[in-house]
């Protein structure tokens, strides 16, 4: 059996090519209307210009000689970011070009020249090759683009009107979250499905719903006629039309009064949903469900950020005639962009259509939101036959059934059906990967997002589970994101897993994203686009994968020598001379020791004691000689509180992770605090309370009601750089130099700041 040849640009070209005609540039040169030109320019002149170079691609303004974008497809061996820059050089600048796009076919570069910049659409990176129209967008406006302020205001005005519908149907009775965000969504859905219809007749395509089952024919309805309508009419025909494949409406409203229904009728008629000039049908539903923060984790918990899906499905890539599946799909962001991106690169013919709509995307859903998923699938174009509701995935296992899998599955819940997948646990983690492994045929492909605690815990079923990924699948990259990535829904530190089935992983690219292009917040307005952007350069190296600043390259043989631990921190010590050693456990540096609170209600636990008891709020500084709560010798016997010796380096573990000071006097702590007391001369406490301030503990963390917290295991689990007790005392001698340089500017700010009272005070005080 001969071994097959490798894919050529001009593979690449094809796939532009298709991804060109179905965005509506006219590809064809022979054609007097063709804007797209291929390996020159229009115009001799022009082709000049390039000195004997051949461009891939040269976009132009229809009906005219004005070239607006070059298009460069990159070379086997080539980074996006090399194409890039050739394509800048050689091309765009000879011939005045403002705007390039380097491309594999799959990942997207888009570069404005005036700026010096990645094109943004309403503060997202664009990856995607555009259509004229959007294009001329950015030529005519520059850099970053936003929608229209009439689309801008109209989204805002959905998310105004469901609060308001939200008390509305309280009254009705409905249960908060998905229930009532379901009914308010049948609505929604009605009145985009119209407006969709309404372009397609203008268009001069035939209506796929009649306008008999639209909103103008109920809107303008008294109030219980218009129930009536929607309940006799429109929604038996709705559920004919869509229900087939499972429950996407009821066939009636939960809404009783009909005055309710002609409230939130009357609210959304006014609005026009779908901007003329948005690409995106559906944009406003989408738009909802991201910013619908008044559902709480009901919802919210299913959304994942959709940079982060459009990276994952760029990367894996599926394929025309792939079936992919998602397990827990929520709303459907996996399945929808999965199907997008599909259709981008296929000839949509009749039959094409049929495979994509009916026999592509997957999914399963336990909990209501299928539904949602079903509607949002619809309106971006179906896909929806093959959604399940109401189905817990883990409890139903799949063997080699799908080409590929894209999922986000729900972290730290529990299962009964460990046993179906070779498991003894309660912890689903695990059971989810296990489950996504098995589902895919052979060679098939996953981008799956895991709870980053998964990668590196210590118990059983997450070694195991880590150890069958590595040793059965090709685990070509784990992402490792920041806490911030799926704020304000969760900062549970999360990473990505990228694998194929069939061969045991010979090396693991690991990539650390320390900015995603978005404020590090947890606002519930949301996150706010900056330009420190991580993901850009890991779509510029992902062809070849290098080891960089910000990531490295594991052999199977020392994640195997680690227990399988997959984390950035675990070998990125390598590179600093020193062996890193685990903080705690049976061959740890220290002792831990959690403290403990004596019974606040009991007063003989605290009145009149003389015993220090710390809390986070008495670290204020460096060293705790005293604290705000004594307790008593009652307190110590009543309690599991424990002495922690002068010297002693208390570490604080829960919602302040990381903040220290050294215990002044015999003290008592608190269980939000530890004492980490050296076993041996191996560690100085000085050494270890400087190197802990400058380490990134939360891929340590775990998910807590008000954010990140650690407990005695997951402390023990940390593990520090270990130089000799030489180098440790030099590493000692120069930060306590910087500390004493600190604390003098400190007091300099202090004695300013003092004297600017003094000055302006007698002043305010007039």
């Amino acid at each position: 059996m001969t071994k097959p040849t490798k894919p050529k640009e001009t593979a690449t070209r094809k796939k532009v090519d298709l991804i060109l005609k179905n965005l509506g540039w006219i590809i064809d040169e022979e054609s007097p209307h063709c804007n797209v030109f291929t390996e020159r320019a229009k115009l001799e002149g022009q082709t000049k210009l390039f000195l004997g170079n051949e461009p891939d691609y040269v976009l132009y303004r229809y009906g005219t000689d004005i070239p607006i974008a070059i298009i460069e497809t990159k070379r086997p061996g080539q980074t996006l970011r090399g194409v890039l820059e050739e394509a800048i050089t050689k091309y765009a600048k000879p011939l005045r070009v403002n705007i390039v796009f380097a491309t594999d076919g799959t990942l997207v570069d888009a570069y404005d020249l005036r700026s010096s910049s990645f094109l943004r659409s309403d503060g997202d990176v664009v990856t995607d090759l555009l259509s004229e129209k959007k294009l001329l967008r950015f030529v005519d406006e520059g850099a970053e683009i936003f929608s229209a302020e009439q689309q801008r205001h109209t989204k805002k005005e959905v998310i105004r009107i469901f609060a308001e519908a939200n008390e509305l149907l309280r009254k009705e009775g409905l249960r908060e979250g998905i229930e009532r965000f379901t009914e308010f969504a049948n609505l929604l859905f009605l009145k985009l499905i119209s407006e969709i219809e309404n372009e397609r007749e203008i268009r001069g395509e035939k209506r796929i719903l009649e306008k008999r089952y639209c909103w103008e024919s109920f809107s303008q309805k008294e109030a219980p006629d218009m129930l009536e309508y929607i309940n006799d009419t429109i929604l038996p025909r709705l559920v004919n039309k869509y229900n087939h494949s499972g429950d996407v409406f009821q066939s009636r409203l939960l809404i009783k009064e009909p005055d309710t229904l002609k409230e939130i009728v009357d609210k959304l008629s006014p609005l026009t949903l779908l901007d003329s000039n948005s690409d995106v049908k559906g944009d406003a539903f989408e738009y909802f469900l991201k910013n619908s923060i008044t559902v709480g984790n009901d919802l919210g918990e299913y959304f994942t950020p959709r940079h982060i899906v459009k990276l994952m499905v760029d990367l894996v890539d599926p394929k025309f005639g792939e079936k992919v599946y998602d397990p827990c799909c929520g709303t459907g962001g996996f399945l929808i962009q999965a199907f997008t991106h599909i259709k981008r690169k296929v000839i949509l013919s009749k039959e094409n259509i049929n495979i994509l709509k009916n026999h592509t995307v997957f999914g399963r859903e336990l909990t209501g939101t299928a539904k949602i998923a079903k509607m949002n699938m619809i309106i971006f174009g179906d896909g929806h036959t093959n959604i399940e509701g109401g189905v817990d995935s883990l409890k139903f296992p799949i063997k080699e059934k799908y080409d590929v899998v894209l999922t986000n599955y729900p972290f730290s819940q529990t299962t009964d059906y460990a046993g179906l997948y070779g498991f003894r646990t309660k912890s689903a983690n695990p059971i989810f990967l296990k489950h996504i492994i098995d589902a895919l045929k052979q060679t098939g492909r996953a981008g799956v997002v895991v709870p980053t605690g998964l990668l590196f815990d210590e118990s059983l079923s997450c070694v195991n589970v880590r150890r069958f990924l590595v040793e059965h699948c090709d685990l070509s990259a784990v992402i490792e994101l920041h806490p911030f990535v799926f704020r304000p829904y969760t900062g549970q530190p999360t990473s990505i897993l990228l694998f194929k089935k069939g061969k045991q992983t010979k090396n693991v690219w690991i990539f650390k994203v320390n900015d995603d292009g978005y404020k590090k917040t947890s606002s519930k307005k949301g996150r706010e686009p900056i330009d420190r952007n991580d993901l850009i350069n890991l779509r510029q190296l992902w062809d070849l994968r290098p080891v960089t600043t910000q990531s490295l390259i594991v052999p199977y043989e020392r994640i195997k020598e680690n227990n399988y631990k997959l984390m950035f921190s675990t070998y990125s010590h390598k590179q600093i001379g020193a062996d890193w050693v685990k903080l705690g456990g049976k061959d740890g540096l220290c002792r831990v020791i959690v403290g403990g609170t004596p019974p606040i209600n009991d007063k003989g636990c605290w009145k009149n004691g003389d015993r220090l008891w710390a809390t986070i709020q008495d670290m204020k500084g460096e060293i705790i000689t005293d604290t705000e709560r004594k307790i008593t010798d009652k307190g110590v016997k009543n309690s599991n509180v424990k002495l922690l010796m002068r010297g002693t380096l208390l570490f604080g573990f829960k919602l302040s992770i990381g903040k220290m000071a050294f215990a002044g006097k015999d003290l008592y702590t608190n269980e939000a605090i530890a004492g980490l007391i050296p076993k041996d001369d191996r560690l100085k406490s000085r050494y270890l309370y400087y190197i802990l301030r400058q380490m990134d503990l939360t891929p340590y963390g775990q998910p807590a009601a008000k954010g990140l917290t650690l407990n005695k295991r997951l402390i023990e689990s940390i593990k520090i750089p270990l130089p000799p007790p030489d180098e440790q005392e030099k590493i000692i001698e120069r930060m306590d130099r910087l500390e004493s340089v600190i604390r003098g500017y400190e007091q300099e700010i202090a004695k300013i700041l003092l004297e600017e009272t003094e000055f302006i005070g007698p002043y305010i005080s007039n």
